[in-house]
């Protein structure tokens, strides 16, 4: 199972940047002269090359893809996507091809980073953006979750494989990671219809938590040491901050298949790299003297690669050598390897290299890590002693905490296994045997856990118990070795283990029953990188994660940087000038906040709600005040329609219908009933068995139409126009005609109340009164447009329209709820103050007005209930049925026409607006208030610390200073 041979298959077939699997010549061979970023947008358009695109199904590369087929630079472009693409991606591509230069897509699994034949990486290496972890160390971040599901999935593509699965069973990372890998192999299960071998291959899901030491040593193998002191990534060494590093080596790369130095000893410990870079230094210049004596052409560019490949190993090593030397690292390393080793190591060793000056913070944090990992549950005092002597040697409470973050995010609790061999009596006896047996190099003594864990599996002694099969496979695949390995390690692997695994296929390949094992990670860590994932990862744990584990010494500082971690009580003790000032201070804002705190408390606020209106059967009344200057009153008529189908025709209960001069002045001693008045008293002198005519109208119930206005409402209810009064008797005794032409250049002012249904309807103040023919409602226009040199039209001015409830009949409520609508800003209506002029007597006003019912909940209990409203407006010239074309060439045209007058159209909307008063709590103004007292006091103590220690540090400073004088 090699991963850089399975990407380079892939080669063969297409031409992607792949820097790890392939070379600039192997492109070249392929007639790949140039390679960029797809998401590079200055690349110059080429319309006579062919562009192979090679990219991630993830939604940054599709976007920069589909913005590349909008404007292609290219005459044809062929896809290879790196991963499984889905039919929505693939319609979307399709979508967005509409030059059509899309030649070929297809999927080539290599959605991962062949770091070594037996190493693989997703290269995501956690941080705050882009993190593994969630809410805790036990949850996926969905993003890290499904790139990992990707990336194994690709893995197992390229190499053919369909595995059976285990997992570290106390890692709830693991066993989510194996049901989502499962899921994603069932659901393509077309693409893993692989040949099924004798022992199917097996997929280790493994937890970095569970060994958290191997990340945290220094390393001695060259590949290992590179990348712990200046870090590899994807193949390539950043030199540029050597001291006096040439130009050309700033920058190198650093492959097993472009450098067969590094190819034969990069799991070379230090030691023994030293005596081979010599000999292939050695060899350099007996070649040199070679090529200078036979100066042959052909060998010179061979002779050139060798001399830069030397000097690059020179460079590096040597950097190497400055780094251990500057760092005291020789010393570090042997107390991190007995640390990490059963042998353990002395408390003094590690007091030594904290309170070295030369070794950097850094290092020593790291050793303090590993000593609380070791020695958790049995030396809780040293612990605490040396993160206190951390802090007094230049390492800051930000990191100190580090220490503790470790314990609780990996420590023994929180693992699987006994990592230090240091509990049960079984593995106190293999750690002595395994002592007698040696070591090669002190350095290089420790192995790290994953090799006792395969060193099971390889025996069958991997219990089910500790890392199960996925749905219960069956309990006989534990006994039977598997042919083919993938190990995955959650939260990054190693060089040094993957150095553990390519010894391991040394050895495999050497015999004929081997096992061929394949490591990868969701990144490669170095000790730097693995720190700063647990630092950002903590960042989004709860709080406790910084605070000492349950079973640490109670002079375990408190480095929880949320709390403060000061300890005050020493300070408190000294009376000083400054303490009390302080004091007095703090004594005024607690004064301050807790009298602005009552009179909060104290303030009547109000809340409001918003609920679905569910009262039934209510009606509202209207108020209305509205003046028509050149209307009379006898020709206005008030009429009220509802959805519910009730009409009220003429409405003169509760009405006042005023008379006005064309000035708007009052007519004295004047109302629109004049001329009833005038009836009553003519049908005083007429004798008592008078019946008059009713002139071909519909007759009332006792037949007789007695006055001039039983006359009209008869031609009103036959649906005939009432336009000459001079031939009829009785308007003629009535004196009608005169008293017509007197008012009919007088306008009218409407005012009253009316009581509507709580339903959609309409309020129509219109001329002539109206008649009901069928199904449909007529009024009588006759007298109203009629021409008489007095012409009339609906100009109107609305004084006030509102609406009111129930509770506003009663004059306590209604005040209560005019002094609410005062205090919220919603006294005002829509309508108030109105004024519609117009010179033409066809001319219709509609408002539309949206009524919202309303409820103040006052403190005391009572519940008042009033109206909202909100309106708008639309006029029509009643001449003009048809407006023609505007200007942006609109036509419009009118359904019906109308009929002059002022409409108010009501709807009742289902919503309930609550407006409640409200007061806090005294429960909360007591919580408040002591908030405030312990805020203050805790701040003003910290200041007074902080003053104090730095008084005293000054007075001693002084002190010196004058003993030196003298």
């Amino acid at each position: 199972m090699d991963v850089v041979k399975a990407v380079e298959t892939y080669i063969t077939k297409l031409t992607p940047i792949v820097s790890l699997a392939s070379t600039q010549s192997t492109l070249l061979s392929h007639q790949v002269y140039l390679t960029d970023r797809i998401d590079n947008r200055k690349r110059d358009r080429m319309s006579h090359m062919k562009c192979v695109c090679f990219l991630q199904p993830n939604e940054d590369s599709l976007e920069a893809l589909t913005a590349e087929l909008r404007e292609p630079k290219y005459g044809e472009y062929y896809l290879y996507f790196s991963s499984i693409l889905s039919k929505p991606a693939i319609e979307r591509l399709a979508d967005v091809d509409e030059f059509e230069v899309v030649r070929e897509v297809q999927e080539y699994f290599a959605d991962y980073a062949p770091l070594l034949p037996c190493l693989f990486s997703l290269n995501h290496t956690p941080t705050s953006d882009k993190p593994l972890y969630g809410s805790s160390p036990n949850v996926w971040d969905p993003f890290a979750l499904e790139r990992s599901v990707q990336g194994i999935t690709a893995v197992l593509l390229s190499l053919k494989k369909k595995p059976v699965i285990r997992y570290e069973k106390t890692s709830g990372m693991a066993k989510k990671l194996a049901s989502e890998v499962q899921h994603r192999i069932q659901a393509e299960a077309t693409l893993f219809d692989f040949r099924l071998t004798q022992v199917a291959p097996l997929l280790l899901i493994l937890d970095r938590r569970n060994d958290p030491v191997t990340p945290l040593l220094s390393q001695w193998t060259y590949q290992a040491m590179v990348h712990e002191l200046l870090g590899i990534h994807n193949g390539r060494v950043d030199l540029s901050m050597v001291p006096d590093i040439r130009p050309e080596l700033s920058e190198i790369t650093l492959t097993t298949i472009t450098d067969p130095f590094f190819q034969a000893h990069y799991l070379a410990t230090f030691g023994d790299l030293g005596t081979s870079l010599k000999n292939y230094v050695q060899s350099y210049q007996s070649h040199s003297l070679a090529q200078s004596s036979s100066a042959s052409v052909e060998e010179y560019p061979e002779f050139r690669k060798l001399g830069g490949n030397v000097s690059k190993h020179v460079a590096l090593v040597g950097e190497l050598s400055r780094l251990v030397d500057r760092d005291r690292l020789l010393d570090v390393g042997e107390v991190e390897q007995g640390l990490a080793t059963s042998s353990g190591s002395d408390f003094k060793n590690v007091q030594a290299v904290v309170n070295n000056p030369v070794v950097p913070a850094w290092n020593k944090l790291r050793v303090v890590i590993l000593y609380a990992l070791r020695y958790q549950k049995t030396q809780t005092s040293n612990i605490a002693a040396l993160i206190n002597l951390l802090l007094s040697n230049g390492v800051s409470r930000e990191e100190a905490r580090l220490v503790y973050v470790f314990l609780n995010v990996a420590g023994s609790d929180q693992r699987q296994d006994d990592l230090f061999s240091t509990e049960s009596l079984l593995a106190k006896g293999r750690s002595a045997l395994k002592g007698l047996k040696g070591v090669e190099n002190v350095y290089t003594q420790h192995t790290p856990h994953l090799s006792q864990t395969l060193e099971n599996l390889f025996k069958g002694r991997l219990k089910d118990t500790t890392h199960p099969f996925l749905d219960g496979t069956g309990t006989n695949m534990g006994l039977q070795r598997p042919q083919d390995i993938i190990i995955f390690m959650i939260g990054g692997t190693t060089y040094e283990e993957a150095r553990t695994v390519a010894l391991l296929n040394q050895e495999a390949g050497n015999s004929s029953t081997g096992t061929r094992l394949l490591l990868g990670g969701t990144c490669v860590h170095n000790s730097s990188s693995y720190v700063e994932m647990i630092r950002a990862a903590a960042e989004k744990f709860p709080v406790s994660v910084y605070e000492p584990p349950p079973e640490s010494a109670t002079t375990a500082p408190s480095l929880n940087l949320n709390l403060g971690g000061v300890n005050t009580t020493e300070d408190v003790k000294v009376k000083t000038r400054t303490g009390a000032l302080l004091t007095l201070i703090s004594a005024c804002i607690i004064l301050a906040f807790t009298t602005m705190e009552f009179f909060d408390y104290r303030r009547v606020g109000v809340d409001t709600s918003i609920v679905v209106d569910r009262s039934r059967g209510q009606k509202l009344s209207v108020r209305l005040n509205v003046t028509f200057p050149h209307v009379p009153c006898y020709l206005l008529s008030l009429d009220v329609m509802d959805i519910s189908g009730e009409q009220q025709r003429d409405i003169s209960h509760n009405i006042l219908k005023k008379r006005i001069t064309q000035t708007g002045v009052d007519m004295p001693a004047s109302r629109g009933e004049d001329l009833r008045n005038d009836i009553d008293k003519l049908a005083e002198r007429r004798a008592n068995g008078y019946c008059g005519s009713c002139y071909g109208g519909e007759p009332p119930a006792s037949g007789c139409c007695n006055s001039c206005e039983e006359v009209r409402q008869a031609y009103t209810d036959k649906g005939w126009s009432f336009g000459n009064p001079d031939g009829i008797e009785q308007c003629v005794e009535e004196g009608w005609s005169d008293k017509l032409k007197d008012q009919a250049d007088e306008g009218c002012n409407v005012s009253g109340r009316i009581r509507v249904n709580k339903v959609v309807g309409s309020i129509q103040i219109s001329p002539g009164r109206s008649y009901q023919a069928g199904s449909r409602t007529f009024q009588d226009l006759v007298p109203y447009l009629r021409d008489d040199n007095n012409p009339h039209d609906f100009s109107h001015i609305i004084h006030e329209f509102f609406f009111m409830a129930d509770d506003e009949y009663n004059p306590n409520k209604a005040k209560i709820g005019n002094d609410m609508k005062q205090r919220l800003g919603i006294a005002d209506n829509p309508l108030d103050g109105v004024e519609a002029k117009t010179t033409k007597a066809a001319y219709m006003y509609q408002y539309f007005l949206k009524v919202v019912s309303t409820q103040f909940r006052m403190l005391e209990g009572k519940i008042i209930n009033t109206h909202q409203y909100s309106s708008t407006q639309f006029e029509r010239d009643l001449s003009k049925f048809n407006e023609g074309e505007n200007k942006q060439g609109v036509f419009t045209q009118h359904g019906v026409a109308g009929s002059p007058g002022a409409y108010f159209n009501y709807e009742i909307s289902p919503i309930l607006v609550v407006h409640s008063e409200t007061r806090q709590s005294f429960a909360h103004f007591l919580t408040s208030t002591c908030a405030i007292v312990g805020g203050v006091l805790t701040v003003a103590a910290l200041l007074d610390s902080v003053l104090f220690a730095t008084g005293r540090k000054l007075r001693k400073v002084g002190g010196d200073g004058n003993v030196k004088l003298m």
